[in-house]
């Protein structure tokens, strides 16, 4: 009788990691889901484990279970913003922890140790090819999660070939974190999200496309990507300045915060327009 293999999961109460859970169980992993909330429950997983995944101890902690493949889906999007549109600090921290700082420290640690081989794969995002003025901090913690696995994966395999530090990069999935982006829209910018959100896949569609690639050797993967997205990266890579300014043009278009002097003026005593 085969004994089988073990599935890691985080952020496994959320659409892709359930998704993704509910997948592994069906094709006969055992499912170990990760959660930062110690009630968090979901039927596909044999087992869950709360972890805050903050810190190196948290990531050794986890790789004590003995995984074969650890899916590093979770994952934070700005949910809330400060005036004028500007990141909030508490937020900014949050989402740079987990989005690339601890999936940095899991890789560190599943260095540390020379055992059986493991699969480690890092949920990046289609969103880590350029700077957007619409969601600053999600893009750039995504881009930071890409260059670090993809410029530390190599080192990582060389040391140890059984050690696979892989990224796969998702773009838009349907559910309500989908919609996260219009906070700093205007009216026009949400018509455009809206058609992006309306035909984005389902989390079980995205989940079984990131299965099917996992099996294979590739070392990073992407869902389908928009030729809008294609063009900015390289506009970035080859133009920063050029993308700075069209970004500059992009939030005067599409925000729906005033400009700084209309809106100074409005909270003048006694100022008019």
């Amino acid at each position: 009788m085969s004994v089988s293999k073990t599935a890691m999961i985080t952020g496994v109460t959320g659409g892709l990691g359930g998704a993704l859970a509910e997948l592994y169980a069906e094709r006969g992993w055992r499912v170990i889901g990760v959660s930062r909330s110690a009630d968090a429950k979901h039927d596909a997983c044999e087992r869950l484990v709360a972890s805050e995944q903050r810190s190196m101890e948290d990531a050794r902690k986890l790789l004590a279970e003995e995984p074969d493949l650890v899916i590093l889906n979770a994952g934070r999007i700005e949910e809330e913003v400060g005036e004028a549109g500007m990141p909030l600090a508490e937020a900014t921290r949050e989402i740079y922890e987990i989005n690339a700082l601890f999936p940095s420290y899991f890789a560190i640690a599943a260095g540390e140790s020379r055992r059986r081989p493991l699969d480690v794969v890092a949920i990046g995002s289609i969103a880590d090819g350029s700077p957007s003025s619409f969601g600053p901090v999600y893009h750039a913690s995504k881009i930071a999660l890409h260059y670090f696995y993809t410029g530390v994966g190599p080192i990582a395999n060389h040391a140890d070939p059984g050690l696979r530090l892989r990224l796969y990069r998702p773009g838009v999935i349907k559910g309500r974190l989908s919609w996260a982006p219009v906070l700093r829209l205007n009216e026009r910018g949400r018509k455009v999200r809206a058609r992006r959100c309306e035909g984005a896949p389902e989390p079980r569609a995205v989940a079984t496309r990131i299965a099917d690639w996992i099996e294979g050797d590739g070392w990073v993967g992407s869902y389908d990507e928009p030729l809008s997205f294609r063009a900015l990266r390289v506009l970035f890579a080859l133009a920063p300045n050029l993308t700075y300014r069209l970004q500059r043009l992009g939030w005067r278009k599409g925000s729906r915060f005033e400009t700084g002097a209309r809106a100074r003026s409005r909270r003048e005593p006694g100022a008019s327009l």
